[in-house]
């Protein structure tokens, strides 16, 4: 290891899961570390056993410190993050500070949507594969975590707010699954959005490229392009006579996917994709990884069957927190569905643009069940749309409106903080308001 982390004082900036493991670490390697939060209260483990200070902090603080540690929940942009630039401080995320010790190789991915379901089936395709593989980042285990363990390969899930303060990141093969409009709160543009997403290519030896969608091949010189897609083509990974192939050969049949959705035949390319970048230094048989498909189950949340109740499926798609999201899901299922499609949606669009669904509405969705805060704005582009006050009313209102062979999505396009603890909370409500019906 060429950086020395006891060499550096430290700051801590955020509380939360990725901020209490990077104090474990600095702490375990004997750094100096202090934190701060800018929440009123936390609650932290004893062994979290470091000065914390909360709220606002003086220019002071930083007196001394030569490296800040931001939490991603937390804005390059906010006051602390200001005065510690001002003194003179190197401001890097946990990702960063991975990078520049680890020396296992990496796989990286993001994109707007998609990214733990391509994550978590690249590192059971790697599994599969007799390799020891793990999931961190963004899902699975903190990346710092990992460093204390022997892996083969390191699958990590990378979202904008964690790759806006990396720079040094070494991917063996990295993606961008897709872009769409999301966390324009945070990102203020949509092409400042795109940026911090290409930063995933910046130390990248293959990139993986949907060859059908913009903005997710790199704008910098790699040493290799993968492309995918649902195109017939010789070369690459395509799509031929319902399978995933190859080079032209049969390499899956999509058939043998057990996730929902044409928005998944793409996620399992992608993961096959990553492979197939790994093939040049490690022992990776892309027949295996393809068959260790039929093994893989969805992550919660994503487009996962809760119920069929008189004929009608009941969907969980409530990790659906952007419009790209929901738009992959309802193109996915509508060739699935041989009824309608009543979708369950609204909250906070985090200013995205939710006129972005108009075709694809128009085209498969009977009726909207729309609610919180931006729950006038599907009103405005689709005028079968029901506004309700919470999900128990949705649930209700879809019930009475559903007829055998339909499909009841949730699958919001929104955030769900203006009603609920989180997406999963959303989805725990909903799905005990589906049971109610089950058994009335």
């Amino acid at each position: 290891m060429s950086y020395n982390v006891r060499a550096q004082t430290y700051v801590v900036g955020g509380l939360g899961v990725t901020g209490q493991a990077c104090v474990r670490f600095l702490q375990q390697q004997g750094a100096q570390v202090k934190a701060f939060d800018t929440r009123a209260s936390v609650s932290l483990p004893n062994e979290i056993d470091v000065e914390v200070t909360l709220g606002s902090l003086t220019a002071a603080y930083f007196d001394g410190v030569d490296v800040l540690v931001l939490s991603p929940g937390l804005s390059p942009a906010i006051e602390q993050v200001q005065l510690a630039q001002r003194a003179g401080v190197e401001v890097i995320g946990d990702v960063e500070l991975f990078a520049r010790l680890n020396e296992t190789p990496v796989i990286g991915i993001t994109g707007s949507n998609g990214k733990t379901t391509v994550t978590l089936l690249t590192t059971h395709m790697l599994n599969h594969c007799g390799l020891k593989a793990v999931a961190a980042g963004n899902v699975g285990l903190p990346v710092l975590d990992t460093l204390a363990n022997d892996y083969d390969v390191i699958v990590l899930e990378l979202s904008s707010f964690q790759l806006e303060t990396t720079s040094s990141l070494a991917l063996q093969a990295a993606t961008i699954l897709n872009i769409s409009d999301d966390h324009l709160d945070r990102h203020q543009t949509f092409e400042n959005y795109v940026q911090a997403k290409q930063r995933i290519f910046l130390h990248c030896n293959t990139a993986v490229v949907w060859r059908d969608t913009e903005h997710c091949a790199p704008q910098n010189t790699v040493n290799k392009l993968s492309y995918y897609g649902l195109s017939d083509v010789s070369e690459g990974i395509g799509f031929r006579d319902n399978a995933i192939t190859l080079h032209g050969e049969p390499l899956l049949d999509a058939n043998q996917i057990q996730l929902a959705g044409t928005h998944n035949v793409l996620n399992v390319m992608a993961s096959l994709a990553l492979c197939e970048g790994l093939k040049a230094t490690m022992n990776v048989n892309l027949i295996d990884a393809a068959q260790s498909v039929t093994t893989f189950k969805s992550a919660p949340h994503r487009c996962v069957e809760i119920a069929n109740i008189n004929g009608v499926r009941w969907i969980d798609d409530s990790k659906a927190t952007n419009v790209g999201a929901t738009l992959a899901a309802l193109q996915g299922l509508a060739p699935l569905t041989e009824g309608n499609i009543i979708l369950v949606a609204g909250g906070d669009a985090k200013g995205g643009d939710i006129n972005q669904l108009a075709d694809v509405v128009k085209n498969e969705v009977s009726h909207i069940v729309a609610m919180g805060k931006d729950a006038h704005q599907f009103a405005a582009m689709f005028e079968r749309t029901q506004i309700v006050k919470d999900m128990d009313e949705a649930v209700d209102y879809a019930y009475s409106h559903a007829k055998p062979n339909d499909v009841v999505l949730l699958s919001p396009a929104c955030a769900s903080l203006d009603m609920f603890d989180n997406y999963i909370h959303r989805a725990q409500v909903f799905a005990s308001a589906v049971k109610q019906r089950s058994q009335a």
